[in-house]
Order: structure tokens, then sequence, then C-alpha cells
């Protein structure tokens, strides 16, 4: 992840994004709020195309009115610029919705998918995690995609969300990401809030794959993706602890534009714990690690595995620095070579300010 700290892992002060969000329109029920940060970041490694800078810019809103009868009209929108240049440049985000304050909530467009229930559990480190389950961006409706339409239930801790993913190509039509993507698909899935602070979350997501990854992919292209993930995770009293798994089918990718496929069988785990001290430091431990099998391709290998030992200090609500040590676990070996799996380690250093 990118610097991202989610509202539910240590208390306000370090939630993503909105934290420091300003109002600037509010009138006559309607309001919108400005919300970004500018992010220092810069990657350490041996591995020569992973070294170097990283900083970014995000800038995003989102916005309320009151549409009476106790329905809500909402929209987001999100954008994303690294430094290295506008050829590298997102809309993260951009949909729009209604809200009942019973019935719960219906959105369309550019967002999340559900699987983000489960995934987030563990996707609270200052830079690395959230990439053992096989959630990723335009990854058959798993993170960020195009066309997502979503339903959301929630009451007293109970959150129910169903999603149809419309189909949909990787941002500007790159034909350089065939892998990304989708056919149409679905997905559900079910968290619960206990008032302890322990939470638990189960998420079902299947998808078609796109023409391209069909007649492109050496193996695994013409089954649909499928991905089924469960969480568990305690907050309270400055200790966030949580662990994730998940077991896929054709839906985890191995190999780049040029020769590739999706492994028949994956299975991710994650794991981590952190402990806020004075409400300011956060220290912090994680675990990651994909496994992937297919017996057309003789493969039985991990395709990502590391240690996290990182920390955080905020200064205040909208200043933070951290440090993210990526220590990789993987062997340098024909399987790594052959699908251009990175098995050095990494260190992120960075500083953000929020606005």
């Amino acid at each position: 992840m990118k610097a991202k700290f989610i509202a539910l892992t240590i208390p306000t002060l370090l939630a993503a994004g909105t934290a420091s969000a300003a109002t600037v329109y509010d009138k006559d029920g309607t309001t919108l709020d400005l919300y970004g940060r500018a992010t220092g970041l810069y990657y350490g490694s041996d591995n020569d195309a992973l070294r170097g800078d990283q900083s970014y810019f995000r800038l995003g809103m989102n916005g309320e009115t009151n549409l009476g009868n106790n329905l809500t009209g909402l929209g987001q929108v999100e954008y994303n610029l690294p430094t290295s240049g506008s050829n590298n440049d997102e809309l993260r985000l951009a949909y729009a919705g209604i809200r009942h304050g019973t019935f719960g909530q219906l959105t369309y467009g550019r967002q999340d998918g559900l699987f983000s229930m489960v995934n987030d559990y563990t996707d609270v480190l200052p830079e690395f995690g959230g990439d053992g389950l096989g959630k990723n961006t335009e990854t058959f409706g798993t993170g960020r995609t195009n066309g997502l339409f979503k339903y959301a239930f929630n009451h007293n801790g109970l959150t129910v969300g169903l999603q149809y993913t419309g189909k949909n190509d990787p941002q500007n039509n790159d034909p350089d990401k065939w892998m990304l993507g989708s056919d149409e698909g679905y997905a559900t899935g079910i968290s619960y809030d206990l008032p302890m602070g322990l939470s638990f979350a189960t998420v079902y997501n299947r998808a078609g794959k796109t023409d391209e990854q069909k007649q492109i992919a050496q193996f695994g292209g013409q089954d649909d993706a499928q991905l089924t993930g469960v969480g568990l995770r305690f907050n309270a009293n400055n200790l966030y602890a949580a662990a994730t798994y998940s077991e896929g089918r054709d839906h985890y990718f191995l190999g780049d534009s040029t020769a590739g496929g999706y492994a028949h069988k994956s299975r991710g785990y994650e794991a981590v714990v952190q402990y806020t001290v004075a409400d300011k430091f956060v220290p912090g431990l994680a675990y990651v690690r994909s496994e992937v099998k297919d017996d057309s391709q003789n493969i039985d290998d991990k395709a990502n595995e590391y240690v996290s030992v990182n920390a955080a200090y905020h200064f205040n609500d909208n200043f933070q620095s951290y440090v993210d040590y990526r220590i990789n676990r993987l062997d340098n070996n024909s399987f790594t070579q052959n699908y251009g799996i990175n098995t050095d380690d990494i260190v992120a250093v960075g500083m953000r300010y929020d606005f």
C-alpha cells in the first residue's frame, strides 16, 4: 500500500486521507470536502529497478447532498500523481451513489471492490503489506476497478455487501496490461464488529476473463478467476492485531506482458501486529506470503514472502514520518527468475503531509 493507515487501525489521528479533510462548501444540505497528501518517499534496495524516489501527490474530493425522505446523494473522486511523471498517474476513485438511513447504500463507478472487507484488516502498514491475498488494482474486481456496482448494508456492527463487476479494461487501455481488467463478475461479503474490539470478515469474488486474457495467457486464461478470503482482527487498548487468509483459482497472475498466466491454485497469508504509544509512535511487525500451484506448468512454489519491520511517528494530525523494512524471504531460483519475481530486500523511508 502507499503509506495508507486505515481509520480502524489506530485512533482518529491516524485515519487515512480524509482525516484532515477541509469543508470547502456547506449550504442548503450540500457539503463538499477537499483532502489530499504530499508524500516524500525513497526506496533503498539492491534491485536497481526498485531503488530510488517513490514520492507522489494525491488529491481527492467527496460530497454529499440531502435528497429528503432519509436519502443522501454522494460522490467521491481521487487522483494520484507520482513524481516519476504523468505516464504513471492514476484516477483512483470516481463514483456516485445514494444512501438510505435504514436500507443501506448503492454506489457505481470506479471504486474499491468488496474484497477490501478482508484485505483491509492487514493492509495497514506504513508502506508495504496488503499484497499477499491476491487483491490488486483492476484485478477481477478485487481492488480499485472501473464499472463496479456495490450495495452495502450496516446495522449494529454487521455489514453485508453485494457487488456486480462490469466488463472493464485497464486504465488508459494499456496493451501491456492485458492481464488486468475482467469480464463480468460478482462478489459477496459479510463482516461483524463486536463491541470489545474483535471483528471478522469473509468475502467471495468471481469474474470472467477478457478476450485478451483468454488469447494471450499461456495458462489459466480460460477459466473464471475466483478468490475467497477470511479475516480476523482485534483493535483495542492501543493494540492492533489481525490475520487474513485467501484461496484462489485461476486468479493469481505470474509473469509479465510478454509471457505469463494464471496459477490454477493460490493461497495467501497475512498477519500484522501494531502498538500505539502515546497516540504518536506506532511500531509494527507483519508477515506476508503467497503460494501458487499449477500442475500443468510444474509450479509449486512461493510467489511472495516477506517480513515487514516498521514504525511510524505522527507529529500531529497532519504530519508523519515512517520507515518500513521489507525483509524478502524468497530464494533467487529458476522459478523467481522465470517469472520476474523480486527476491531483494526493500527499505522505504518517507514523510507525509496530509491536508
